[in-house]
């Protein structure tokens, strides 16, 4: 049996479709935050020794950056390359400028 061109196209969107819902549900989180997570999350995760800091330094509910209001890429970004407080500065060798872009857009956007 001949099947018709639109038929077998319909069969493989309908074969693709679930496949393509199950990717979408098993996505990984978003650049930035993976990255937040792995290069900053030993020290600005819950319990790290920066939001432990933070909590003394900041106002309540601030000390998870993730967690702030307002948090400037700019700023991020100046104080990663530059280092603040018991900070040290991370040079692009450690954290590349575009890994250090997203990071600070996921701070300051949460994307």
């Amino acid at each position: 049996m001949r099947w018709p061109l639109i038929s077998v196209f319909a069969l493989a969107a309908a074969i693709a479709a679930p496949a393509a819902v199950a990717e979408d549900a098993a996505q990984p989180p978003v650049a930035g935050e993976r990255l937040y997570i792995e290069k900053c999350g030993l020290c600005h995760l819950p319990g790290g020794f920066g939001t432990r800091v933070l909590e003394r330094r900041v106002p309540a509910g601030q000390a998870l950056l993730q967690d702030r209001q307002s948090l400037p890429a700019a700023y991020t970004s100046a104080v990663v390359r530059r280092g603040i407080g018991s900070m040290p500065q991370m040079r692009e060798a450690e954290l590349a400028d575009a890994e250090l872009a997203a990071i600070a857009t996921y701070l300051e956007t949460g994307r």
